[in-house]
């Protein structure tokens, strides 16, 4: 499960008239946020970073709360840098995939994407770190209900740009490449083995884990990500829970200065260490909104 979830929180950031929202008013993905010295509201949502544009079309509420606000705050501002930013921490410097990986690993890991392309040649990748791979695996297997041309956190900046509204990220790609891809090479070589293992199992996790979001159902999501393992623990660590407190400083301050819609992943919102409950601490009322 740690690569399964390693990668749908990075990227977990339809039309709801199709699935029913559920009847408990915290299954929602917009959050308002209010109070203490907030001359007006900001708003909270949970994204999913491989939907796109398509599943907020509908949702009269989400829509009235950006048009209302001053500024879009994303994890990071997505423009033309980003890639090129990113792309720094994609390859391996003095190592290999086939100096890394044993022969029979080498050939497990081709052997499965030739199963799906069967002209591929992992030469082609031999550069590229263990955790690429490993998203390369999780995108086809997202791929299978198609992948959008932009992604719903994109879609939020760009309708920020489109009404002269202030794009703000929390952090620079910078930071998300040391995070994301400069773990330890030999974690990352355990990730993806087990990955292809456990893939089967997986595809079915995505499927889980997509249907929880597109109903909105929060408690579902939460005991999904509260799902760990020892390998994984450190850094899930990092990536929710120390991030998460990162926001939580700097998000007053921009509170106070303008109204926000605040799009993050949802499993940024999630739990006794997400932001719900972080702001509530920080003495701020948070409520749930529906978002139809």
């Amino acid at each position: 499960m740690s690569v399964i979830k390693y990668f749908f929180i990075c990227f977990l950031s339809i039309s709801l008239n199709v699935h029913a929202q559920t009847k408990k008013a915290e299954n929602t993905l917009l959050w308002e946020i209010s109070g203490k010295d907030l001359k007006k509201p900001s708003y909270l949502f949970g994204t999913y970073h491989l939907i796109g544009k398509d599943f907020v079309d509908t949702m009269k509420v989400v829509n009235e709360k950006l048009k209302s606000v001053d500024a879009v705050v994303g994890e990071i501002v997505m423009n033309d840098s980003v890639a090129i930013k990113l792309s720094n921490y994609f390859t391996m410097k003095g190592n290999t995939l086939d100096h890394l990986l044993s022969k029979d690993e080498y050939k497990k890991v081709e052997d499965f994407f030739k199963e799906k392309m069967p002209n591929f040649n992992l030469k082609g990748l031999n550069n590229y770190k263990p955790v690429m791979i490993s998203m390369f695996i999780t995108l086809f297997n997202a791929s299978e209900k198609g992948l959008p041309e932009k992604g719903l956190d994109d879609s939020f900046q760009i309708f920020a740009k489109e009404n002269n509204k202030k794009i703000i990220g929390l952090e620079t790609a910078e930071f998300q490449g040391e995070l994301l891809f400069n773990t330890d090479l030999e974690k990352q070589k355990k990730a993806l083995l087990k990955a292809i293992k456990e893939n089967d199992k997986n595809k079915l996790k995505v499927k889980e884990l997509y249907q929880y979001y597109i109903a909105q159902d929060m408690e579902k999501l939460n005991e999904f990500f509260k799902e760990e393992d020892e390998d994984s623990k450190e850094f899930m660590t990092d990536l929710l829970k120390n991030r998460n407190n990162r926001w939580l400083d700097k998000l007053p301050q921009l509170m106070r200065a303008n109204s926000l819609f605040i799009a993050v992943g949802a499993g940024h919102l999630l739990g006794d260490e997400g932001l719900i409950k972080g702001l509530q601490n920080l003495g701020y009322d948070v409520k749930p909104i529906a978002t139809n």
